[in-house]
């Protein structure tokens, strides 16, 4: 049915724009005798009043019948009539193919990038925002404005920027760790969450910015774990595969039994030995 209302459509406007050059209609032609006439009956008034004498009248009387003869002369020829309308045939000949293209370039543009199929559908609803996700985005929101007016706050640029890496924005992130690092630059933990938003930001690679803010924050910290466990990371993606296995390891030899963190080192430590095919198990 769509396809049957686009091409009617089409149809209506091309025909618009060809019949008017089809039908070849032009408006009545002046010759410009009214004009001259006026100027006559003028001519004759001012003689009557005496606003100009018998000789200018006569000569200006001669003159303006001149002009009218010279007038009705060119428009009475019927070379230049024939020659208007032969020379004006091909050009609408030209109209009509064109606006015919531009019809058919109309339909085939909308059957590429349009989407007919979705004519008539419900559209999808939104799903609903949770009631607690509201109010941590209109926290946010606040947060970010009373940043705005007060920078000089890390803290708050560290919430923000915690904020959003939980909630997927790492680019954002990475933004609000560097403003918290301006006001605070010799904290560890700023750092590591810079090059860990970094690193979240590139998918799970260790790019040279991201790599710098680890390296920075073991700088400040060299017992830093998390700058430890994702600079082992980044020797592993460079190659280093096993120095990064032996930093994973340290970092398990010096970390409690029940550490947040161990967990998350032993799945990477047993992911890298078996793509290596080293083994942990200490030699006899």
């Amino acid at each position: 049915m769509i396809w049957i209302l686009i091409a009617l459509m089409a149809c209506v406007v091309a025909l618009a724009l060809i019949l008017p050059v089809v039908r070849g209609v032009t408006g009545p032609v002046s010759d410009g005798r009214g004009a001259f006439a006026g100027q006559l009956a003028e001519l004759k008034r001012d003689r009557e009043l005496g606003f100009i004498d018998e000789d200018a009248a006569r000569q200006a009387e001669l003159d303006i019948r001149r002009r009218i003869n010279q007038a009705g002369t060119g428009n009475d020829d019927p070379a230049m009539i024939g020659g208007s309308s032969a020379a004006s045939r091909p050009l609408r000949h030209g109209l009509v193919a064109g606006a015919g293209a531009c019809a058919v370039l109309a339909v085939a543009l909308y059957m590429t990038l349009g989407s007919p199929h979705l004519v008539g559908m419900t559209p999808a609803r939104m799903p609903e925002v949770p009631e607690e996700l509201r109010e941590i985005l209109a926290e946010l929101d606040n947060l970010r404005a009373d940043l705005a007016v007060r920078p000089d706050n890390p803290q708050g640029w560290a919430v923000l920027g915690q904020a959003n890496v939980r909630l997927g924005r790492y680019g954002e992130a990475a933004v609000a760790f560097e403003n918290a690092i301006n006001w605070e630059p010799e904290s560890a933990f700023l750092f590591a969450s810079l090059g860990q938003a970094r690193l979240f930001e590139a998918g799970g690679i260790v790019t040279p910015a991201a790599r710098e803010a680890f390296a920075r924050a073991l700088d400040i910290d060299p017992g830093d774990v998390r700058a430890r466990f994702f600079m082992a990371e980044a020797q592993f993606q460079g190659g280093e595969r096993a120095q990064a296995i032996d930093a994973w390891r340290s970092i398990l030899a010096g970390a409690d039994a029940d550490a947040a963190y161990r967990g998350m080192v032993e799945d990477r430590l047993a992911a890298a030995e078996a793509e290596t095919g080293e083994s942990d198990t200490p030699e006899q």
